[in-house]
């Protein structure tokens, strides 16, 4: 265990603050870049799953790959990896002039990203284990403050200058933050000796080996896929139900940044404080009250009348979020066998990727073919499913056992 874990993470802190602030900032406007693009009607909610789904496709796939490179080879080099690589392609974003090259470029993106799996895995092995959940607690507070100050910057930006200088910005932003951590952070890696020769296909099986090695850590992955699911059916389409809420607002960037800015801030409040609870008195009620708060917050964000009760139930929407990711990830770096933190966050990652990219696609194709508000209700119902699943966690407070304990009640 490094003894530099306190620099390493505020300067991981700072530099994913700077990469989610550029990657938050064209979230909102991307449905709207969209169709600028050319794209018209009901193709807008079709490319926008697409575009949005895109990225995570690919990260599904190299997600387990860069976490055994960075148990191999350093988790430093990953993070350096994900920043400098996003900035290359995100400044190309800013070029195109066909949605087409856009959907290409953020599969693109997807593979060569992946900033927060990279950054988390450095927090989460250079930190020890019984300061774990108020460290990644903090991280977490950098990541939504980073997702949320970068929409309502974002959108601003967009109605005042254009959408593609947005893009360029955030390459901008993620070349710093990259910079940051190759000035910044230390890392004392040392290769764990019982890795052997690294093939691909052998050791993504030796990888999704640790799904089945222990109960407890493959349930905790299907609630994060799970969670996930719920609030990415919706979220890429939060801008056209703006837009939809507000059709002669000329500030429409502005609008729908604010939403998320809104929601990140929640996030970033409670993220820390609920992961300090998990480490006092365990994360199972805490998953279940989020469970249930995201649930209904996205059903009542699906049928709001006005913009002003969408932005209150985004909010608690918000708080949701942060309590869920907070205290799996705790789960998870506790879960996580010595050697193989990059392992079990590049599977984390896999699983948050795989729930993005479905979650875009299906919500895309449910607003084109039924209304924009059906892909609120449904994830709210899927978060609200999540409830009983919670409840087969382990009730144990403190650390969770790492041996191939089964969940249950008890």
């Amino acid at each position: 265990m490094t003894r530099n874990w306190q620099r390493n993470l505020w300067g991981v802190w700072i530099a994913e603050l700077l990469a989610l602030m550029g990657f938050g900032s064209f979230q909102p406007i991307l449905p709207y870049y969209v169709q600028s693009l050319g794209a018209s009607g009901e193709a807008v909610a079709r490319w926008t799953g697409i575009v949005s789904s895109a990225p995570a496709f690919a990260m599904a796939f190299f997600g387990p790959v860069w976490g055994s490179l960075s148990d191999r080879f350093g988790r430093k080099m990953m993070v350096e990896r994900a920043m400098f690589g996003g900035a290359v392609i995100i400044i190309l974003m800013g070029f195109v002039t066909r949605v087409e090259q856009l959907a290409a470029l953020r599969l693109l993106q997807g593979a060569l990203t992946g900033t927060v799996a990279a950054a988390t895995t450095l927090v989460a092995s250079t930190t020890p284990q019984h300061r774990l959940g108020e460290t990644l607690g903090k991280l977490q507070v950098a990541i939504f403050l980073g997702q949320s100050l970068g929409p309502s910057a974002g959108g601003m930006v967009a109605d005042a200058f254009g959408y593609r200088t947005v893009f360029w910005i955030t390459s901008a932003f993620l070349l710093v933050a990259g910079l940051v951590i190759l000035s910044v952070v230390k890392e004392d890696f040392t290769r764990p000796q019982d890795l052997g020769e690294f093939r691909l296909l052998g050791q993504m099986r030796r990888d999704f080996g640790l799904i089945f090695a222990s109960a407890v850590l493959a349930l905790v992955l299907f609630l994060r896929f799970a969670l996930r699911l719920g609030v990415q059916l919706s979220a890429p389409f939060t801008p056209l139900l703006v837009q939809e809420l507000l059709p002669d607002s000329t500030q429409l960037g502005t609008f729908s940044g604010l939403l998320a800015t809104l929601s990140g801030v929640s996030s970033a409040i409670a993220a820390p404080v609920l992961g300090r609870m998990a480490d006092r008195y365990g994360g199972r009620m805490i998953l279940l009250l989020c469970s249930l708060l995201g649930g209904v917050a996205l059903v009542l964000q699906g049928i709001a009348p006005n913009y002003w009760l969408l932005l209150l139930w985004q909010v608690f929407m918000g708080v949701a979020i942060g309590g869920t990711l907070a205290t799996l990830s705790t789960y998870i770096g506790k879960l996580a066998p010595p050697g193989r933190a990059g392992t079990a966050f590049g599977l984390d990652s896999t699983a948050v990727s795989l729930a993005n990219a479905i979650g875009a696609f299906a919500g895309g194709l449910l607003a084109e073919a039924f209304s924009l508000q059906t892909p609120f209700i449904i994830g709210g119902i899927v978060m609200a499913l999540c409830s009983p699943l919670v409840l087969r966690l382990p009730r144990q407070r403190g650390p969770v056992n790492n041996n191939n304990e089964k969940a249950s009640t008890a």
